[in-house]
């Protein structure tokens, strides 16, 4: 690992902790405020997919410690974990509930602003490691990446709770398979890779 990406990797990761902090203690009030509100399993359901992407996305910076660093790369992914923050920020605020609306009619409110931020995250994330040349443009991962931009899209067009619930679910599901099939199994394959080769 060279200097500067450790360098850079700091910045980045703290943008992303500032996000997941915001995530978090969003939860966490949500929770306080249980007592005078009925909890919509919903944004929890979202909650947790922004909080494992925001795992996978820390744990994949790794393969960036190989690029020859500029200041418009370090710009670049800098806008993934910010977009990630925003997400957050939209989607746990207890403002609205604590003045008295409840959690559904909350994610009503920002569901077309949240699901835009996370396409946008999805695209950023699609092509950092392409933009930063350290893959080609078409990868193993594009299907799923695409698929993910996809479900947020979706998202943001389909206002039934039915349909609200499947994108959630498919979403969340998708990062699931993503974090714990596809980039464990590529560090798996990559590390026997060096031993071997």
């Amino acid at each position: 690992m060279t200097d500067i990406f450790s360098f850079i990797l700091v910045m980045v990761s703290l943008v992303l902790a500032i996000g997941v902090t915001q995530l978090v203690h969003g939860v966490a009030s949500l929770i306080r405020l249980r007592g005078s509100m009925r909890p919509e399993p919903l944004p929890l359901v979202w909650a947790a997919s922004l909080f494992l992407v925001a795992a996978i996305y820390w744990w994949s910076l790794w393969d960036f410690r190989s690029v020859d660093w500029r200041f418009h790369h370090f710009f670049y992914l800098l806008l993934a974990p910010t977009l990630l923050h925003v997400a957050a920020s939209l989607l746990v605020s207890t403002d609205a509930v604590a003045a008295g609306a409840n959690t559904r009619s909350e994610f009503d409110r920002i569901r077309v602003p949240f699901m835009v931020v996370m396409a946008a995250f999805s695209i950023v994330v699609a092509f950092d490691a392409w933009i930063l040349g350290v893959e080609s443009f078409w990868t193993n991962f594009r299907p799923i990446q695409l698929w993910t931009v996809a479900l947020y899209v979706a998202g943001a067009t389909l206002a039934g709770v039915r349909a609200q619930r499947i994108v959630a679910g498919l979403v969340l599901v998708t990062y699931l398979a993503a974090g714990f099939f596809f980039r464990s199994e590529e560090r798996r394959v990559g590390k026997e890779c060096r031993i071997q080769c």
